[in-house]
């Protein structure tokens, strides 16, 4: 029984997690206020700013995808270098084993 009602809340969760935009889309036709409409200013931009810039203007959502993988691989590539830097040093970095 434990197992039917836990199914079926993840069911409803996962309903609700899948109409919500729907109902976010609702107020589509409504006037956003100018605090919310927020675009950055392409004056003066090139490269690779330029490309973020309209990124952001068009398309947010893709804009926060792009921005969180780069964030994640920077912090990656992060890691890799402090590694080879401790390895470089006679420190070994390796992960920890818990006992308990």
């Amino acid at each position: 029984m434990l197992k039917r009602i836990t199914a079926l809340s993840s069911l409803a969760l996962a309903l609700l997690l899948l109409i919500m935009p729907v109902l976010a889309r609702a107020s589509e036709g409504l006037e956003v206020p100018e605090t919310l409409d927020h675009k950055a200013a392409l004056e003066g931009l090139s490269g690779i700013r330029l490309i973020f810039a309209k990124m952001y203007n068009e398309n947010l959502l893709l804009y926060a995808i792009v921005c969180t993988v780069l964030m994640a691989v920077i912090g990656i590539a992060i890691a890799y270098v402090t590694d080879i830097f401790l390895k470089m040093m006679g420190m070994e970095v390796t992960k920890i084993e818990h006992k308990e």
